[in-house]
């Protein structure tokens, strides 16, 4: 950084308390320092010499950007204290100061969320998300602005959704009144995305989905939200992380394969019966295929209930073919 000084007058008491004082502050050691860390706005000359003590709460130079290092040359600093009448300060090999301010980093997430909780106040947000301007970046203020954020302004045009907002760091010596935002309030709905990709063909497991929030504008009428209704269900195609997922996308596992054993169960108010069967198709769960019994050769209907496993409901199912199977099993 290139330090300046700030207008002497500034130094004007110090210089003739000093003056007055000499013979004590002759007695001290006085020494160059070779880095400090500041807050705020300006650096002293006590900051950077050792042994001034109160005596040098003078404001010579700027300070650094707030998490940014800069040097102040060893010269520019004893010019600076002969000025001020001060010498026999001991640099030592001491050429430059290094200076740092440390800084916080108010992030666009912060400012979001400040501004959500006075929408939230004005009526409430409920599926609705505040969406900042892609141009504001995040802001580096003094370390030692560890306020909250306030937002003095806000205005909202209920017609389309933007805003305009003031936001304040209240308190700290950085100069920092506040800054000006804009965006828009846009209506959220929950999607579950898949967490890693996803091959064609794997039955989707709640371990490979994660619930997020995407503008309502980007869901399509298609997209399958809710996580209930992907669990157990095969993509069609290779899905990826992050990505909505779309019903075409999805089909229902295959419970009953073609030519599979399959076992039958017969199901009417106070009888249940059971048979292995041959499937004559492939299907889903709640598809209706048609079963062969192993014994009698004859075909039953049922509708695929699980792996494996399909259900005839009473009373139109073929009792004698049952019947035969039941005592053969």
């Amino acid at each position: 950084m290139i330090p300046r000084f700030l207008p002497l007058t500034l130094a004007t008491g110090l210089l003739a308390a000093l003056l007055a004082g000499g013979s004590a502050l002759a007695q001290e050691a006085m020494r160059l320092k070779s880095e400090i860390t500041v807050t705020g706005d300006i650096v002293r000359l006590d900051q950077l010499i050792e042994g001034l003590g109160e005596k040098g709460a003078v404001a010579m130079f700027r300070a650094p950007q707030p998490g940014h290092r800069g040097t102040i040359r060893a010269d520019r600093i004893l010019e600076a204290a002969r000025e001020l009448g001060i010498r026999g300060i001991e640099t030592g090999d001491v050429v430059s100061v290094a200076i740092t301010r440390p800084g916080r980093t108010i992030s666009r997430d912060d400012m979001q969320q400040a501004i959500a909780r006075v929408a939230a106040e004005r009526g409430g947000l409920g599926n609705l998300d505040i969406v900042l301007d892609d141009h504001h970046a995040a802001r580096l203020v003094d370390a030692t602005r560890g306020e909250a954020l306030k937002v003095a302004q806000f205005n909202r045009d209920p017609r389309t959704g933007r805003f305009e907002a003031r936001i304040t760091l209240p308190g700290g010596t950085d100069g920092l009144e506040g800054w000006t935002v804009t965006g828009g309030i846009v209506e959220m709905r929950e999607v579950a995305v898949p967490v890693g990709d996803i091959d064609r063909g794997e039955a989707i497991q709640a371990k490979d989905l994660v619930i997020v929030k995407r503008p309502a504008a980007q869901v399509a009428s298609d997209v399958v939200r809710p996580l209930s209704e992907l669990l157990g269900m095969v993509p069609r195609r290779a899905l990826k992380a992050g990505e909505m997922i779309r019903s075409a996308d999805l089909a229902k596992p295959i419970l009953v394969e073609k030519a599979a054993l399959v076992t039958v169960t017969y199901a009417a108010k106070g009888l249940t019966l059971t048979m292995r069967g041959r499937s004559q198709g492939s299907g889903s769960m709640g598809d209706i295929v048609k079963v062969q019994n192993l014994q009698s050769k004859k075909v039953v209907e049922g509708v695929i209930t699980g792996p494996g496993q399909v259900t005839i409901a009473g009373p139109v199912a073929p009792t004698a073919a049952l019947s035969e199977s039941a005592l053969a099993r």
